[in-house]
């Protein structure tokens, strides 16, 4: 019996330890309950490799900070900050610090439309032109060259799937087709234009492909937006707000620095020729800037990990968290299904370097997981270019993220030796 009692007291002590680091990790509240690691399916002993292996990111100079959270049931069962998020000053990384989150803005604005979606005012299948007229004489490439292009019409007319699945023909600068060098040419991604002003002139660059034959990573967010902002007769930013952000409790993300945002800004860094990390300033960082007028859809939103975890719970839950509802369980399955045929399956894995994923609404879905180390099928995931990653998990019940500030962030396989170790750290189902 003492031996027991002296047992059963180890065990307590070590769950408030557990839980007091989680407390501690930022001093404040956390976005979800927390729970000792056991109780929703952690190994110990796993949860410890992932401690080491994010430490020697630090420690090899790799990345200044990071941030990491295993969620399970809506709980979080572990949750560490690592480094710095000012390596400079020395501030050391925490759990409210803001991050530039860059293409995981595009989830969240597409949960915006599907908001509108479940009220009945938009349709996934829309042409855009019914929205943004400009779009009704969009054209395609045809041949030629960048600078003496030939175009034809489409031969369907791009729609709002087409936006969010990156089936619909428009640039981004990411490929070398001549069609996507006019694009960058073009140069529209300025902080002084409008959401308006830039789609109106992406409407008169030469597509890809027409409409929904193809893949490729594009600016179709952005016409999205700006689709919102027509139906809503609110800015984009406006709207997200009171749609999605005060309902879920978001009160750290937005798509301009504030004076309660900027202190805790964690800083962009690069690796240089040296060795070294070096800081980012200028080029995109403008679009963040409070005298900016761009609200940049694709890639544009500040938030923290608190305020992150709190919309991927709620994608999880099937649309709802703590009892508000802000999007239909139908929209959710939209949105987590894949969307691609066979051959836009293939160019986009090979275009992300995702074996195993197809896409549905601005995100990957796991279809063919390689090993129980990749996870299971029906992850939905996405991930922001400077180093922020997150992924939802349904048959696992399991959210998890992991957070950086590195231009690119696939610098370094972060993600990938993260996830890897999430898996491993996965207790056996209980007999």
């Amino acid at each position: 019996m003492l031996l027991q009692s002296n047992a059963h007291r180890r065990i307590s002590l070590l769950t408030l330890l557990t839980l007091l680091a989680l407390l501690a990790c930022a001093g404040r509240r956390p976005a979800l309950p927390t729970a000792a690691p056991e109780t929703v399916g952690l190994s110990r002993e796993g949860l410890s490799r992932i401690t080491d292996a994010m430490q020697a990111y630090i420690d090899s100079g790799k990345v200044g900070g990071v941030y990491a959270v295993i969620v399970r049931d809506g709980r979080i069962g572990y949750e560490r900050t690592f480094g710095w998020s000012d390596m400079e000053r020395r501030k050391p990384m925490r759990r409210n610090a803001v991050f530039r989150i860059f293409s995981m803005t595009k989830p969240i604005v597409a949960a915006g439309a599907l908001r509108l979606v479940d009220q009945g005012k938009l349709s996934l299948d829309d042409p855009v032109a019914k929205y943004i007229p400009s779009f009704a004489n969009v054209q395609v490439f045809a041949g030629g060259s960048a600078l003496a292009p030939e175009v034809r019409p489409p031969a369907s007319p791009v729609t709002i799937r087409h936006l969010l699945t990156h089936t619909s023909g428009l640039g981004y600068g990411l490929t070398r087709q001549p069609a996507d060098s006019i694009f960058t040419r073009a140069a529209l991604y300025q902080p002084g234009v409008t959401l308006e002003q830039f789609v109106d002139s992406v409407a008169k660059l030469p597509l890809l492909f027409s409409p929904g034959t193809h893949w490729s990573y594009s600016s179709g967010l952005e016409v999205v937006g700006r689709i919102i902002e027509v139906i809503s007769g609110q800015t984009l930013d406006r709207f997200l707000e009171s749609q999605l952000f005060e309902p879920l409790g978001m009160t750290n993300t937005s798509f301009r620095y504030r004076d309660d945002l900027d202190r805790r800004t964690t800083v962009l860094y690069a690796p240089g020729r040296d060795g070294r990390l070096h800081v980012v300033t200028g080029g995109l960082m403008a679009m963040y800037e409070p005298s900016a007028r761009f609200l940049w859809a694709s890639g544009g939103l500040l938030s923290t990990p608190d305020d992150f975890m709190r919309f991927a719970q709620m994608l999880l839950n099937g649309g709802e968290l703590g009892g508000v509802r802000v999007l239909s369980a139908a929209s959710i399955a939209e949105m987590t299904r894949h969307q691609l045929t066979p051959e836009q399956t293939l160019e986009a894995r090979e275009a992300m370097l995702d074996d195993g994923y197809g896409f549905g609404l601005a995100g990957s879905v796991l279809l063919e997981p390689a090993s129980p180390a990749a996870g299971a099928a029906g992850i939905y995931r996405w991930s922001g270019y400077v180093g922020t990653y997150f992924w939802i998990d349904p048959r696992n019940r399991l959210l998890a993220m992991v957070w950086t500030q590195l231009n690119p962030g696939r610098a370094y396989p972060l993600e990938s030796d993260f996830q890897k170790l999430v898996y491993d750290a996965l207790l056996p189902p209980a007999n």
